[in-house]
Formats: C-alpha cells, sequence, structure tokens
C-alpha cells in the first residue's frame, strides 16, 4: 500500500493531527508489552472523543487483529527492518504511535512508551545484542521523540537518568488490570495439569531472570508442605540471558508454560496464593490480576511494586529465599491474612482500568 492510500486509509481523530499505530506487535503473543499495547488501543476506540483508529501492520497472515481498529496491512518485509525502514516511510506526515516500547530511530517527532529502564538497569539479564540495540534506541527515541510515555513514576525517574531527559519530559500512563474480567475462566486447565482447588501457589511471569524463579523454587521447597503445588505459568524468551532451569524441579513443581487468558483466570481463581517476589519491575500487571480475580499477593519490596501494589499485598525481600518463604508461609497458613489482603486487593486492583489509561493517554496526544 503506498503512503497516498494509508494516509486515505486513515480518518482523523481529535486535534489537528492525525496518529497512526505501529502494530508489529499484532503478529506477537499478548504476553508484557503486546498485551499493554493491545489494551491499550482496544480501550482507546472506546473512549467518546475517538472517531476511528487505525493501526498499520507489517503484510502477512500471522496478524492478531484488534477489535473496534482499522488495521492497514502497508509496505513490506516484517519485524525490526519494518519497523525501523518501512513503517516510518509508509506512514507519511502521520504521527506515530509505539506503545510495545520500540520504534524508529529514523523518524522525528513519535509518540514512544518505554515500559522500563531495565536494559540499563539489570544489563546481565539480557542478551548482548538486545541489550545493546535498546540502549542506543531508548538514548536516540528520548532526545527525538515528542513525546515520550512510561508506566510508573519508578520507571520514569529511572529512564531520565538512563536517558539523560529531565524526568518532565517523560509522562507516566499507569496501566489496568480489568483485561479478564468479561472472559469466562476455562477450568479444564485444572484437570490438565492434576491441580486441586487452593491447593497451589502461583507464579505468573516471562522467564526473565529478574522474575526470581530460582528463589521461588527455593522458597517453596522451604514451606515443606507435600500437600502443595507450585504451578509457574510463563513463557522461555531468547532476549534474555540464561533462564533459570525450572522444568522437572519436583513433581509438586509444575512448570505449565503460556497459557490462554480463560485459563489464567481459572488459576487465578483457584489458587491460594500468588507469589511475585520480582527484583526489578516497570510496572508489574500480575499481580493487579491476581487481585482481582481474588487470590491473595506476595510480591517484592522492590522497583515499582511498592507504588503499583499499594497496601494490597505482603511484601518481602526479593534477595532472599528465607525471607520469601517465611512471608508465604504467612499467607498460606492464616486465613486472616488471606481474606484481609483479599478484599484490599479487590479494591485496590478496581483503580487500575484500561479505560482510565486510556484516558490518559489521549490526554498526552491530544498536548501534541
Amino acid at each position: 500500500m503506498s503512503s497516498r492510500a494509508l494516509e486515505n486509509a486513515i480518518d482523523t481523530l481529535t486535534g489537528p493531527e492525525n496518529f497512526v499505530y505501529n502494530g508489529r506487535f499484532t503478529g506477537q503473543k499478548a504476553t508484557g508489552v503486546q498485551r499493554v499495547a493491545r489494551e491499550l488501543i482496544v480501550a482507546m476506540t472506546q473512549l467518546p472523543q475517538i472517531n476511528n483508529v487505525t493501526v498499520a501492520v507489517p503484510p502477512g497472515d500471522k496478524i492478531l487483529p484488534i477489535d473496534g481498529t482499522k488495521t492497514v496491512k502497508i509496505g513490506f518485509g516484517k519485524g525490526l527492518f519494518w519497523e525501523q525502514i518501512v513503517l516510518p516511510i509508509f506512514a507519511g506526515r502521520r504521527r506515530i504511535v509505539n506503545l510495545s516500547n520500540s520504534g524508529s530511530i529514523f523518524r522525528p517527532r513519535q509518540v514512544i512508551f518505554m515500559h522500563d529502564a531495565a536494559v540499563f538497569d539489570t544489563p546481565a539479564h539480557f542478551s548482548r545484542r538486545f541489550r545493546a540495540w535498546y540502549r542506543i534506541m531508548f538514548w536516540i527515541l528520548a532526545r527525538t521523540s515528542s513525546c515520550i510515555l512510561t508506566n510508573s513514576d519508578f520507571s520514569r525517574q529511572r529512564l531520565a537518568h538512563h536517558c539523560g531527559v529531565p524526568p518532565s519530559r517523560i509522562g507516566v500512563v499507569p496501566l489496568g488490570a480489568d483485561h479478564l474480567d468479561t472472559m469466562e475462566p476455562d477450568e479444564s486447565v485444572l484437570s490438565q495439569h492434576a491441580l486441586t482447588s487452593k491447593q497451589f501457589v502461583l507464579a505468573v511471569s516471562n522467564l526473565n531472570p529478574t522474575k526470581n524463579f530460582a528463589r521461588i523454587v527455593e522458597a517453596f521447597r522451604q514451606v515443606n508442605d507435600s500437600s502443595l503445588d507450585l504451578v509457574i505459568v510463563g513463557m522461555k524468551n531468547p532476549i534474555f540471558g540464561k533462564i533459570d532451569d525450572i522444568s522437572n524441579v519436583a513433581p509438586n513443581i509444575k512448570y505449565v508454560g503460556y497459557v490462554s487468558d480463560s485459563k489464567l483466570k481459572a488459576l487465578y481463581q483457584h489458587a491460594r496464593c500468588f507469589v511475585y517476589p520480582s527484583i526489578y519491575e516497570g510496572f508489574g500487571i500480575p499481580p493487579l490480576e491476581a487481585m482481582k480475580n481474588g487470590c491473595p499477593t506476595l510480591v517484592a519490596s522492590a522497583a515499582a511494586l511498592p507504588e503499583v501494589c499499594g497496601d494490597a499485598s505482603l511484601y518481602c525481600d526479593p534477595y532472599s529465599s528465607d525471607d520469601i518463604a517465611d512471608k508465604l508461609k504467612s499467607l498460606l497458613y492464616s486465613s486472616e491474612i488471606r481474606a484481609d489482603l483479599q478484599h484490599r486487593g479487590h479494591l485496590h486492583a478496581d483503580k487500575y482500568r484500561w479505560q482510565t489509561s486510556a484516558q490518559i493517554l489521549l490526554n498526552a496526544l491530544e498536548k501534541l
């Protein structure tokens, strides 16, 4: 599709300029930054001020369309090449909105959503090539973009420090946690993995070393309760360096890999508690997902997690498997603590809605 054809396909939003959303992420599974981009765009389409939202995507048949948007396949190629070279050329005069951590370094005056500063703060946990590319890209985009966004004040401060820009240049768009609300839980996941309701501890995340799975496993072993299972949900990703081997550790430690959202909701609803002692988080959606679904949480007292989880979670030292184990025992064997955190968690997580996030995003775009 030509640049003129793309312009004809894009309907005017509010304000003097039009925007086109970078849809490279639509060809990937909806985890992490891909989920954020998808949920923000879906919520944008539901705002009363918005007429149409256009998402530009690479050619191909593996695109997962976004309901309510106008999806436009443009140019040629795929992946990084498409994002860096093809999209900027074919977007014409439209301002590109990049919501999933990356954008073209050759295009000025974009909108870029940087989710955290992990490539600077925890460099050893990424492959050398990925780390080098993202450091260069973030440094350039921090200077050439007309709007820089992130998801927490913690991330704003860290990105400002590493990219050498004032914190006031970076806006904060807190993320949502209500994307599972209308979904029916698929409880077949329980029988599939021989799980008994309220007799398992749940951990959910990509298998990034910062997620601390080795200490989760060690802490669970210290609990030493043969009636309990530890269920680990998450995908392996080649962008990370050495990944803890958590498969085949013990019969009651079950790595189930990636699961659908409906199965994930069932796991949240049937777990005794949720554990998330992550060493580094720019935001942290899984604890909020757990809270929304009545699952009391234990999270790390590190990075953005205290900012995001407030007084609705139990906290632990992520560098101490002993402390994780002690706090986990408190959560597992005190019905009073679990009931209190279930109540607090539901009220707290209910504040994090994608519609609110989208409105904050729209406010930032209108200022342009």
